[in-house]
């Protein structure tokens, strides 16, 4: 099994893909700590009298950008991250996805939100260097 690393192209990728996610998660998950009501109902979503769940919604999601700012820096390091994102963005649309199917009429902005989730797990499925699953230990030293 060869230990070599993905190439400098699809690292470059991936660090431009962790630092676009990184930014956007900043972002969108600063203004859903502070002004978590707003925020969704700027897509249409009102989350009611609490905003609780939001809030600490939003604190995810800046754990998230967090998670991608690391992998910016070292993507390499951090390329199991994308594996997570594909399996929460896969669930969250999922979940997401019963609750709109259940809703009359669903708000625009929630078909929004899930494009963006979508549009994540795609992304990090894309990019991840599939060809050296086997890899990835080896490329730790740990293997």
């Amino acid at each position: 099994m060869s230990t070599a690393g993905p190439s400098e192209s699809r690292i470059r990728l991936i660090r431009m893909v962790f630092f676009f996610f990184a930014a956007t998660s900043f972002v969108l998950g600063a203004w859903m700590m502070f002004d978590p009501a707003n925020a969704w109902a700027s897509m249409g979503i009102d989350v009611g009298p609490d905003p609780f769940a939001a809030a600490i919604y939003g604190g995810a999601i800046m754990g998230e950008g967090m998670m991608f700012a690391l992998g910016a820096m070292c993507p390499v390091r951090y390329i199991v991250f994308l594996q997570y994102l594909m399996m929460y963005k896969a669930l969250a649309c999922l979940a997401g996805l019963l609750v709109l199917l259940r809703m009359d009429p669903a708000p625009v902005g929630g078909w929004f939100v899930l494009a963006g989730w979508a549009f994540a797990g795609i992304t990090a499925t894309l990019i991840f260097p599939w060809k050296q699953w086997g890899s990835v230990e080896a490329w730790y030293g740990t293997q």
